[in-house]
């Protein structure tokens, strides 16, 4: 599913840049576009968000958070640090952004 998600975007990318009218419809109707290309009808609670961005700005889109508090388990952090004792070491160490 994650492969044919990002398919999809790749899909819709280049067709709004190489496409005005598909470009505004799918800014004014994005849900109604993407079931065009896929070929049938989304959920009713379905919803998708297109932003164009504007010279300057840089949009981000980042999933769901896995917990509703935004906090992860002892035993998930651990195996996100790899077992990292927090000892001093650093991997970065000059960062310059």
């Amino acid at each position: 599913m994650r492969n044919n998600r990002k398919e999809l975007e790749e899909r819709l990318l280049k067709n709004s840049l190489k496409d005005e009218e598909f470009r505004k419809r799918l800014i004014l109707d994005p849900k109604a576009v993407v079931e065009a290309e896929l070929g049938f009808v989304l959920p009713g609670s379905m919803k998708i968000t297109v932003v164009e961005e504007k010279e300057g700005e840089v949009c981000l889109v980042i999933p769901e958070s896995l917990h509703p508090e935004g906090e992860i388990s002892v035993d998930e952090l651990e195996t996100v640090a790899g077992g990292w004792s927090g000892d001093g070491c650093s991997i970065v160490t000059d960062c310059t952004c």
